[in-house]
């Protein structure tokens, strides 16, 4: 018998998002169990069998899931995790019809450069609270809203810091290359991203990433920043095509990027050409609702194409600012065009291999970490039919059962 910590059973569906363990491209196994030793799944079978084959320690936890739907936990792909401030009423401004009012991004950057590390820390540690609230157990947190050397290092040892206390696994994006800081030259700002800050801040952030649209970094200058963040051991991000088509994808695609982020907008070969590569598309559905751009129709002609998806929240003060996973899931299918099965396998699988995390995270099987959401409800067709309410009753982290997370 297998010796385990922690067995969730009586599973009316467990959603392995593992095809090869069970009905449909979701894997589902009807009435099923899953336990796990030290954080790490040991076994996955049907219900009826686990007495059999487990033998629980003297100390595990025994959860009967009541014939509810278990699904793995979410792994969100791409936030911007600390920064300071609200732009709740710049928000309100555009719904209103005034797209530009407010300030925008640099509105942030000053409200951000003006908060202390504790304040930052503090925003955090709350944020990853709401996530968890959420389900979500892995996250990306990227910078981005400080835009000096020192800010952006702030940023970089707050979300280090963050991921040291935190069980949920926090992956670490620089993130400098989002905006030109206003007083800077575009040329004088892409030279002390490449000459100070990457150097700087090797070992400290996973990925670096930059945005290739207008307004931000065109794609010359995007080469630069990311060739030298490769060059001294980064892996790579790209944000891309979310205002107008552009040369994103094709740079993604030529510096073999783990992910290029948004595709609202793709030209013609564009879906081929990142369905033929490596790179994970990953989608934000808030942000393409909120800026209007649903119809666009890219996420279908991606998935459509075969490309390897992932959905994420995009959390950030400006057009995306929720943590909620079950509303991103909603959205892609009933605004981005997304099947069910497989918007929940991009909030999942394709979130953990956007951060290169596949082989620990992100599906229900052997050897992989034990993060598990329990859902309320019998059923994951359910996510996107009760849009933006959050299905997730409890929540198993590393292998330990979170239940009754106070609200802030």
């Amino acid at each position: 018998m297998v010796e385990a910590d922690l067995v969730v059973h009586s599973a009316g569906q467990l959603v392995t998002c593992e095809p090869s363990q069970g009905e449909g491209p979701l894997g589902i196994l009807e009435a099923a169990a899953v336990a796990s030793l030290d954080g790490q799944i040991v076994w996955v079978g049907p219900s009826s069998r686990w007495e059999w084959r487990v033998q629980p320690l003297p100390h595990a936890v025994v959860v009967d899931a009541g014939g509810s739907c278990v699904i793995p936990g979410f792994v969100d792909a791409s936030t911007h995790l600390v920064w300071a401030g609200s732009r709740a009423d710049e928000h309100a401004a555009r719904m209103r019809g005034q797209p530009y009012w407010g300030g925008g991004i640099m509105r942030t950057v000053r409200l951000t450069r003006g908060a202390s590390e504790l304040e930052l820390a503090d925003l955090g540690r709350k944020r990853l609270r709401s996530f968890l609230r959420h389900g979500v157990t892995a996250l990306e947190a990227k910078t981005g809203f400080a835009l000096t050397p020192e800010g952006e290092e702030t940023l970089l040892r707050t979300t280090t810091l963050l991921a040291e206390e935190s069980e949920q696994k926090l992956v670490t994006t620089f993130m400098g290359a989002h905006v030109v800081p206003e007083g800077m030259r575009p040329e004088e700002y892409v030279s002390e991203l490449t000459e100070d800050m990457i150097p700087r801040f090797r070992g400290l952030a996973t990925f670096c990433d930059a945005w290739c649209d207008p307004g931000a970094f065109d794609a010359a200058q995007c080469r630069q920043i990311l060739r030298k963040a490769l060059g001294l051991g980064y892996q790579l991000k790209l944000h891309a095509s979310q205002l107008a088509p552009g040369e994103g994808p094709a740079v993604a695609v030529e510096l073999g990027a783990t992910s290029v982020h948004h595709l609202n907008f793709l030209r013609d070969g564009d879906a081929r050409m990142l369905a033929m590569s490596a790179v994970v598309c990953v989608i934000c559905p808030g942000t393409t609702v909120n800026l209007k751009l649903s119809a666009e129709g890219a996420a279908r002609q991606l998935a459509s194409a075969g490309c390897e998806v992932a959905i994420a929240t995009d959390f950030n003060p400006g057009t995306s600012c929720t943590e909620n996973m079950c509303l991103m899931v909603g959205l892609a299918c009933l605004e981005l065009g997304l099947t069910p099965e497989e918007a929940l396998k991009a909030a999942t699988l394709g979130g953990a291999k956007a951060l290169r995390l596949q082989r620990q995270l992100g599906s229900i099987r052997l050897g992989k970490r034990c993060d598990l959401n329990l859902l309320d409800a019998d059923s994951y067709l359910d996510i996107p039919y009760r849009l933006g309410v959050n299905l997730v009753r409890q929540t198993v982290l590393h292998g330990r059962v979170v239940t009754g997370l106070p609200a802030d």
